[in-house]
């Protein structure tokens, strides 16, 4: 079953760091040998690669920022993270 992932930070995972190739359109090469670019570039989803990081898939914040998923913690835990700490702060102001 799939879970949704939170980083360690509380944001949502929304994705992997992905590496693609692709050919950039030029129409001709300066003599120092910049290409001069025209239109756009096309990409070659057939090599796309998901990034790592000393063999860890790469994941994504909503924030963009970087994880590896021995960081992440799943949804749930994080919500009753949430509720415990929640619940502590109800408890000291029983009886004030």
């Amino acid at each position: 079953m799939a879970r949704e992932y939170v980083s360690p930070t509380g944001s949502p995972i929304l994705g992997t760091l992905e590496r693609l190739t692709g050919r950039a359109e030029i129409i001709g090469i300066e003599d120092n040998g910049e290409p001069v670019y025209q239109g756009g570039t096309e990409i070659f989803y057939d090599d796309q690669k998901t990034a790592t990081k000393d063999g860890k898939m790469i994941f994504l914040d909503e924030n963009g920022a970087e994880w590896t998923f021995d960081q992440l913690t799943t949804a749930d835990d994080s919500e009753e993270g949430d509720k415990e700490s929640d619940d502590e702060e109800d408890d000291g102001d029983v009886g004030c």
